[in-house]
C-alpha cells in the first residue's frame, strides 16, 4: 500500500525487501518498463516463481512458458491469429453474442442489471466458441450442466491461483491437498475433464476419417492449432496435453480482460458527467453507416474500423481501469535499470500498470478524468500510446497477441449496446476492486437501463 501511494504521488521506484524471498521492485517508470520489455527482455522472463504459481492452471501455456517453449507456441499463434478466415469467425461470433447480450437486457425483468455479469457471459461463451468451438452455456440453460461446471470452475482456478502471490505457505497446502489448494485441485479437474472430452472426441473424428476433410476447415483454435496446413508456418505438431494448455491460456487472456474492460467502460460511461461520449458514439457510428451505405443496426468490420472515436472511449476505460494492473518479470543476471536501481539475480521487477495511468507527468492535471479525445490528433484519427507508456497490453516480443481482438470484441459490443440501450447510475456508487489477475467490481456492476429503439425485426 506505501509502495502504490508513493509511486502514484511520482516516485519512480520502490524496493520492497520480503522475508524469504528475493527483492521485489516497484516502478513506473517508462524507460524502466522500455527496458524490461523490449531493451533487455532476454534478461527478463517470466521466472521460475511465477511459473510455479501458475503451473498447474496454465502448464506450460503461451502466457506461462519461456524460451523454447514460448518462441514455439507465439510463432504458431502469431500466423494463426493474421489468418482472414480466424478473423471473419471472430467478428461473426462477436456480433452474434453482443446480439444476445441485448435481448438479455431487454427482457430483464427490472430496470437494473449486473453489467459485469452480463460482460462475463458475452466474453466466455465468445472464448468458448473461438476456443473450442463449443458452446459453454452462457447465454441460457441448453446443456447448462457441463457448462456451468466449467464456468464456476475456472472462475474458482483462476481466484485460487492468484491467493498463491499472498500465501507464501501454498506449497505445502498443495501437498497435503487442504484449503484453497484443494478448492484449485478440485476446480481444475472439472476444468480439465471438460477440455479434454473435447479435445479427444475432436481428435478422435479425425482419426476415424469421419469429418475429416471439414474438421480441418474449422475456424475455431483448437481446430487450427491440431490440424494445422503446410505453409503455415514451420511444421511443428501439439499433443493432446499440449493443445489443452495452449488454449486454457487463450480462455484466459480472452475472457476475464475483456470482460473487466467492458465493465469498466460501461461504468463510465453511464455517469452523466460522460454522456457527452456517448452521445459521440452514436453520432459517430451514424455518420460511418451512411457513409458506408448499410441499413439502420447494420454492422460490418468496414463500420468499426472507421470508428475512431469508439476505439478512443474504449482505450481511455482501459487506461484508467487496466484489466491487468500489474506485472513482474524476473532479473536472470545483475543488472542495473535506467533509473539507477541494482537489480540482483532472483530479483523481481513489478511494473505498476495502474500507477503508470495516473502519472501527471505524463497525462497531464487531468488524468484521473475519463477523456476519450487525449488518444486523438487532429482530423480526429485515433492514436494509441506507446506500449511502454501504458503496458496493459505489454510491449515488445510479449506483447499481447490478442490486442486486435479484444478492441474488436470491445467495439461490436459498445456499438451495438449504446444504439440500443440509455444508461446510467454509475456515479451513485463507489464501486471497489475486487483484485486478483485482473480487476472486478467487487460487488458486481448495478447499472440502469432504458431501451432506446425498437430492435429489429
Amino acid at each position: 500500500e506505501n509502495a502504490l501511494k508513493a509511486l502514484s504521488n511520482g516516485q519512480e521506484s520502490w524496493d520492497a525487501n520480503l522475508p524469504f524471498t528475493s527483492t521485489m521492485h516497484l516502478t513506473v517508470s517508462r524507460e524502466n518498463v522500455k527496458y524490461v520489455l523490449v531493451d533487455n527482455f532476454k534478461n527478463y522472463p517470466k521466472g521460475e516463481i511465477w511459473r510455479c504459481t501458475f503451473a498447474d492452471l496454465l502448464g506450460d501455456g503461451i502466457f506461462n512458458a519461456d524460451g523454447l517453449k514460448w518462441r514455439k507456441q507465439r510463432k504458431v499463434a502469431s500466423y494463426e491469429f493474421s489468418a482472414k478466415t480466424l478473423k471473419t469467425f471472430m467478428f461473426d461470433t462477436f456480433a452474434r453474442h453482443a446480439d444476445k447480450i441485448n435481448g438479455l437486457v431487454r427482457d430483464a425483468e427490472s430496470s437494473t442489471v449486473d453489467f459485469q455479469d452480463l460482460m462475463a457471459r458475452y466474453t466466455l461463451e465468445s472464448i468458448g466458441i473461438i476456443g473450442f468451438g463449443v458452446s459453454l452455456g452462457a447465454f441460457s440453460e441448453v446443456g447448462a450442466e457441463i457448462s456451468s461446471d466449467f464456468g464456476d470452475a475456472f472462475n474458482t482456478a483462476t481466484a485460487r491461483t492468484s491467493d498463491r502471490f499472498v500465501d507464501p505457505t501454498w506449497p505445502m497446502k498443495r501437498l497435503l491437498g487442504i484449503g484453497k489448494e484443494k478448492e484449485l485441485a478440485d476446480s481444475i479437474k472439472v476444468v480439465r475433464g471438460f477440455a479434454m472430452k473435447v479435445i479427444e472426441e475432436r481428435r478422435g473424428a479425425a482419426a476415424s476419417g469421419k469429418g475429416a476433410n471439414s474438421l480441418q476447415d474449422l475456424p475455431d483454435l483448437l481446430s487450427r492449432f491440431m490440424f494445422r496446413k503446410k505453409g503455415s508456418g514451420e511444421e511443428f505438431e501439439f499433443t493432446n496435453e499440449e493443445l489443452y494448455f495452449i488454449i486454457i491460456n487463450f480462455v484466459l487472456a480472452g475472457r476475464d480482460t475483456t470482460a473487466n474492460s467492458l465493465t469498466w467502460t460501461l461504468w463510465e460511461l453511464s455517469k452523466g458527467c460522460n454522456r457527452r461520449c456517448v452521445e459521440k458514439i452514436r453520432e459517430e457510428t451514424r455518420r460511418n453507416r451512411a457513409a458506408l451505405g448499410l441499413r439502420e443496426g447494420e454492422i460490418t468490420h468496414d463500420l468499426v474500423a472507421k470508428g475512431t472515436y469508439l476505439k478512443a472511449t474504449i482505450q481511455e476505460g482501459l487506461r484508467l481501469h487496466p484489466s491487468v494492473p500489474l506485472d513482474l518479470k524476473e532479473c536472470l543476471s545483475d543488472d542495473v535499470l535506467p533509473d539507477g536501481t541494482e537489480v540482483r539475480k532472483g530479483d523481481r521487477v513489478l511494473f505498476v500498470t495502474w500507477c503508470m495511468a495516473r502519472l501527471k507527468e505524463q497525462w497531464g492535471d487531468d488524468c484521473q478524468e475519463f477523456k476519450p479525445e487525449r488518444f486523438l490528433v487532429e482530423g480526429g484519427a485515433f492514436r494509441p500510446p506507446e506500449a511502454t507508456r501504458l503496458p496493459v497490453f505489454l510491449a515488445g516480443p510479449r506483447m499481447c497477441l490478442g490486442k486486435d481482438m479484444a478492441f474488436l470484441s470491445s467495439s461490436i459490443l459498445l456499438t451495438k449496446l449504446l444504439e440500443a440501450f440509455e444508461l446510467s447510475g454509475g456515479e451513485e456508487q463507489a464501486y471497489q476492486y475486487d483484485v486478483g489477475l485482473t480487476i472486478f467490481a467487487e460487488r458486481g456492476m448495478n447499472l440502469r437501463f432504458k431501451a432506446q429503439i425498437t430492435p429489429p425485426a
